[in-house]
């Protein structure tokens, strides 16, 4: 019988067959520009839209262990066509893979001072290796249930942030420690050190007193949120790319919004808000802020403060963590989302998706494919 004869690797004429080609990971050898051997231990996880093209990979250069983002271009010179020598999105990239080096340079530059390895990937090496497959997707396609295990991951992510909360609240209250945990999460990835310094350079007791007495005709909501404007405005706030509704200008809004139907006018700001007394209530309910917003603040903010200052009991906190509903799946989750999805959505609730966050960070995106609670 004559065995069928090897697919040769097509030629690579996009970014999308590049893509597929490093996704394999099965190839080698592989030596980068700069002399190096290469060996991929995990070539990341696929991002899509803008940033880099893979995330969190794990790669071993002649003994040094690289881990960070992959970016891909036809030729080498892509790198600065695109913009991304001071882009700071490319600031984690640990290797440029090309078709082609049209530049002749063993690393590529960027504005951090780092010079970032090249791999002109072959386009032909032998048999089309087979793609890709995680673990856990063979896993879940044996029957594994997923739930169990993002729970229990979740509910130890809670810990870890009721842990910081902790910090804060035995130093300043758990009002205060409410307050810099909003300021924090609505800063997002862009902002969240800037937000936090305000909730540094303007304490909650002295913005509630600066807000007690507002001109006329000037609600509590508007004269909170004007103290807020006002010590953001000599901060440099991070607004490229950032959505309308994302700004930060409406996420100070957002703020004033929480802050005050936290503390009415009268409030001095020094305990655990009599609004949030009820565990039986939603903590996820704000006026004037989105629901998904209004569930991210309770997931980084209300709940972790509620079991870090014992406002509530552990199980009424427990009990509305599994119960949040889910704000939306994140973007680096998306691919996570996929294996691990088979007929279901793995992360339907918000704690599903915080277990899959801490799943993310602890295994992923640490060389850790195949040992992490779902292989």
């Amino acid at each position: 019988m004559t065995s069928a004869l090897p697919l040769p690797h097509p030629p690579i004429e996009t970014e999308a067959a590049l893509a597929v080609r490093w996704a394999t990971a099965a190839f080698g050898p592989l030596r980068l520009n700069d002399g190096r051997t290469l060996r991929v231990i995990f070539p990341g996880i696929p991002a899509g839209g803008a940033g880099p093209d893979f995330r969190d990979a794990m790669l071993d250069a002649d003994g040094d262990i690289l881990r960070g983002d992959v970016e891909l271009h036809l030729r080498t010179s892509g790198w600065h066509a695109h913009g991304h020598l001071s882009d700071p999105a490319y600031a984690s990239v640990v290797l440029h893979v090309v078709a082609s080096d049209d530049v002749g340079a063993s690393l590529t530059p960027h504005a951090s001072g780092r010079g970032i390895p090249v791999l002109v990937l072959p386009a032909e090496s032998g048999a089309l290796p087979a793609g890709f497959t995680p673990p856990c997707v063979l896993a879940v396609g044996r029957g594994l249930d997923p739930a169990g295990a993002l729970t229990r991951l979740s509910l130890r992510r809670l810990r870890i942030k009721a842990a910081r909360a902790g910090v804060i609240a035995a130093q300043h209250g758990p009002a205060h420690a409410l307050y810099t945990l909003l300021m924090e999460q609505l800063g997002g990835s862009a902002n969240r050190a800037a937000f936090a310094s305000i909730a540094r350079w303007l304490p909650l007791a002295l913005l509630l007193e600066r807000a007690a007495a507002p001109p006329a005709g000037v609600s509590h909501v508007r004269a909170i949120a004007a103290e807020l404007h006002h010590a953001g405005a000599g901060l440099v706030l991070r607004r490229a790319g950032a959505r309308p509704m994302a700004s930060p200008v409406r996420r100070l809004d957002q703020a004033s919004a929480c802050i005050a139907a936290w503390f009415p006018p009268g409030a001095n700001g020094s305990g655990w808000p009599d609004a949030l007394h009820d565990p039986g209530q939603p903590p996820y309910r704000v006026p004037g802020v989105s629901r998904a917003v209004s569930i991210e603040i309770a997931v980084n903010a209300v709940l972790p403060v509620a079991l870090a200052s014992s406002a509530w009991p552990v199980a009424a906190v427990e009990q509305a963590w599994l119960a949040l509903p889910s704000p939306g799946t994140y973007g680096r989750l998306r691919p996570l989302e996929r294996w691990l999805g088979g007929d279901r959505r793995p992360f339907s609730t918000a704690a599903a998706l915080q277990g899959g966050l801490l799943l993310h960070t602890d295994y992923c995106s640490r060389g850790m494919c195949g040992r992490c609670p779902m292989s």
